[in-house]
């Protein structure tokens, strides 16, 4: 079990093989596992676990390729940013990594949480060193955000070239650059940013990707089925084509951990039930399996099964308990719950330390999704909330961490885990430091948490703000990430003026101190450029996107690996700017070239480039559609329909808002060729998107909506009639109507679009319009406008 091995004299770091060993050293050293000692299985669901390393790797050989080009790369240091959603595969692919890196002779290995911190309390960290080529894992990147901050700028700032090469791989579910915890880590700090982002391979996170081969996907459900049903009760058609198919088209069937999820199910209901299954029904089926399980260690010991539940979930939201931590909160928590007579904390803590083992204490229910279905299916109503909050009051940020993720997986289905962060924000009161944390942690790109990200945002804000000595480069990052929140929730005059105090404070820092903050200025002059653009202020927004463009083109000449990506992305709002202005003749050469860089980032890493290859494809089919030239724009909105159809696959909640957009654009290209069927088709598909996203977020989709439901209008009159398309039009204006009242600039333009058009078919269809609809809408559109 033990493999302890200081490597070198002096300065060191010290790979530990097995778990739960203790070395000490004279000058600073980080310890790495592998999580040998996790390698055990002791009941069925411990096959589930990343650790356990119980099913081959399949279907990652990209990635892995990609990994040891990542590690054999020329540069000292460097590091990289892996993303991807629960049960996609990040931590067994680290593992994976991990065993050939040390086998080739690298210390290699995973930072704990709170190896992490005692690292971090040692004196003289600037001297820490090493002797071999070593690859440090970090999982849960977020939740360390400042720590890794603060280590890469002593990294960075190292006055001697280290004679071996260091790797930092950072494992999150999600990351963006514009703002959350990647910029905590890679664009904060003052001086040193560009030297740490400079450290990035590549320069944006890398997103894991499903499995996309069918044979993959069916030897690894074959493997465990094997492994958690030795008789094969269950036999797979391996090669029925329906059943083939119907895996391919699953919303989960690309992530190992739910195939694995999916064969545990199928021994249970059969393989055509289970693969009728979502993602929460098999998360929740095996969190039931648990808890029973539980429960019958519980009933002849003579503990209460509801306290040990109770309590397993509570080791769970703090993300594993010492022994010592364990007795000392149940004995609180049998108190607060009114259960006296539970059982001993002692005799609990035995018993949880046997069903869920780990060194020096209880571990949480693994995996992550599994623990977060137990925690949903515990944690219930108000005395539910009651139990995170006291969690969190114990444990601190751990529980914070669980809940995000439970809020990210569950929210769809159960508004609980967003009650449970507005309980965690209250709680912290004015804690700027576990404040910021959260903003940190918090992902951006869920529209379930838009609202939880603006009022943390906000908090934060004020807090920066507060007092003469509050730092600029705070108070402009703390605006930064409050412009792009407000902007999401559709706040679009208080995202304006957020977005002007920032370039205001980035200019003053960019004059004093070019190289740390040209970056910031440009970042921050593109987003202001958009939030004008928002409120139909295209006229200034022009000028603003041409000068953060141009900054871009300045630092990319001098850092393009680190830069590229941020250059095509200002070349594509540059060609949205002009063309909003009418410019199309010089916008389409700008689209172009943000396409023909994307095309090249998305050539060599499409996991990463995807998106935003999509993104340019379907802004340049507009820009092309703006010219009439309809023949070239159709394929490149199809394609970038496409790529939007995979990645909504993947993530709904992220992407598909974008796949109806581009259905929209499509459809529109295809009215211009005169091909009505198909274009009706795609117009209905984007109109049902926007009214999901509408009813969920509707001060955000309710324009997209509006803009849709036109389109859809104009082509049911084509294929049917003008009384068939009346209602649809009818509903555009309806939808449309709130935020042409709320903020008549923005949207007075496409709203007189849409009562011309509405009026028409009325008069067409011999119907009279609705007048107490459109009454209060006609003072803004006198004569005199």
């Amino acid at each position: 079990m033990q493999d302890a091995s200081i490597v070198g004299a002096g300065n060191s770091v010290v790979q530990i093989v097995g778990d739960g060993n203790t070395v000490t050293a004279g000058c600073p050293h980080l310890t790495l596992t592998r999580y040998v000692a996790r390698r055990q299985i002791r009941q069925d669901l411990d096959r589930l676990s990343p650790y356990t390393r119980s099913t081959p790797l399949l279907g990652r050989e990209m990635e892995l390729a990609s990994l040891h080009t990542f590690l054999n790369d020329l540069r000292a240091m460097s590091a990289r940013v892996l993303i991807g959603g629960g049960g996609s595969g990040k931590t067994r692919l680290a593992l994976e990594l991990c065993e050939q890196a040390s086998s080739d002779g690298w210390n290699a290995g995973f930072v704990t949480r709170t190896e992490l911190h005692r690292f971090f309390g040692q004196q003289n960290l600037s001297d820490w060193g090493w002797q071999n080529p070593t690859l440090i894992v970090v999982d849960y990147a977020a939740e360390h955000a400042e720590l890794l901050s603060k280590w890469l700028d002593e990294l960075t700032d190292r006055a001697v070239p280290p004679k071996h090469v260091l790797r930092l791989l950072l494992l999150e579910r999600h990351a963006t650059t514009e703002t959350g915890w990647w910029t905590t880590v890679f664009a904060s700090g003052g001086w040193g940013v560009t030297s740490k982002r400079a450290l990035l391979d590549p320069s944006e996170p890398v997103s894991i990707r499903p499995i996309t081969r069918v044979g993959d996907r069916l030897a690894l459900l074959d493997n465990m089925l094997a492994q958690a049903s030795p008789d094969r009760l269950i036999d797979l058609p391996m090669h029925d084509d329906a059943f083939r198919d119907k895996l391919m088209q699953l919303a989960w069937g690309g992530d190992p951990l739910f195939l694995m999820m999916g064969a545990f199910e199928m021994i249970k209901v059969g393989h055509a039930s289970a693969l009728a299954l979502g993602r929460i029904d098999l998360a929740d089926a095996l969190a039931k399996r648990e808890i029973d399980r539980l429960q019958q260690l519980a009933q002849p010991r003579s503990l209460d099964p509801a306290l040990v539940q109770h309590l397993a979930a509570c080791v769970t939201l703090a993300q594993g308990m010492s022994r010592e931590d364990f007795e000392r909160f149940a004995s609180s928590e049998k108190a607060a719950i009114n259960r006296p007579s539970g059982g001993d904390p002692a005799v609990l803590a035995d018993l949880l330390e046997l069903a869920l083992p780990r060194i020096n204490g209880i571990a949480p229910l693994l995996p992550d999704l599994i623990g977060e279905a137990l925690v949903m299916r515990t944690m219930r109503q108000d005395a539910g909330a009651l139990a995170v909050l006291r969690c969190h009051a114990a444990f601190g940020r751990p529980v914070t961490e669980s809940v995000i993720r439970c809020a990210q997986d569950f929210a769809q289905h159960s508004r609980a885990p967003l009650h449970w962060l507005e309980g965690i924000i209250d709680a912290l009161g004015e804690n700027c430091t576990e404040l910021a944390a959260l903003d940190a942690s918090l992902p951006m790109d869920s529209v379930v948490l838009r609202d939880v990200n603006l009022r943390v945002a906000e908090r934060v804000h004020a807090l920066c703000t507060a007092g003469e000595e509050a730092l600029p480069y705070r108070r402009a990052a703390s605006l930064s990430g409050l412009a792009i929140r407000l902007a999401l929730v559709g706040q679009r005059e208080r995202a304006l003026q957020a977005a002007h105090e920032e370039v205001e404070l980035y200019r003053a820092l960019a004059a004093e101190h070019p190289d740390a903050f040209r970056p910031d200025l440009a970042l921050s002059l593109n987003n202001l450029a958009n939030r004008l653009s928002e409120l139909g202020r295209q006229e200034p927004a022009l000028p603003i996107a041409q000068e953060a463009f141009e900054l871009y083109r300045e630092l990319a000449t001098e850092r393009p690996d680190v830069f590229g990506p941020d250059l095509a992305m200002s070349l594509n709002n540059l060609a949205n700017r002009l063309s909003e202005l009418g410019r199309h003749e010089p916008a389409l050469p700008v689209a172009q070239e943000a396409v023909a860089l994307y095309r090249k980032f998305a050539a060599q890493r499409l996991d990463m480039f995807g998106s935003d290859l999509a993104m340019s494809l379907n802004n340049l089919a507009l820009r092309l559609n703006g010219l009439g030239r309809h023949e070239p724009a159709v394929p490149i909105a199809r394609e970038a329909v496409e790529l939007y159809r995979v990645l909504a696959a993947e993530r709904p909640d992220v992407f598909g808002s974008d796949l109806a957009m581009s259905l929209n654009n499509l459809a529109l290209g295809l009215i211009q060729l005169g091909q009505h069927e198909p274009a009706l088709q795609t117009a209905q598909q984007a109109a049902e998107l926007y009214r999901t996203l509408a009813t969920e977020r509707p001060e955000v989709f309710r324009p997209a909506l509006a803009t849709s439901l036109f389109v859809l209008s104009l082509e049911t009159r084509e294929v049917y009639d003008a009384v068939s398309a009346l209602p649809v039009a009818r509903e555009a204006v309806a939808t449309l109507a709130p935020a042409l009242l709320h903020l008549p600039d923005a949207h007075a333009r496409l709203m007189g679009a849409l009562l011309d058009y509405y009026l028409q078919l009325c008069e067409s269809s011999g119907r009279g319009p609705d007048a107490e609809l459109i009454a209060p809408l006609m003072p803004y559109f006198t004569d005199e406008e």
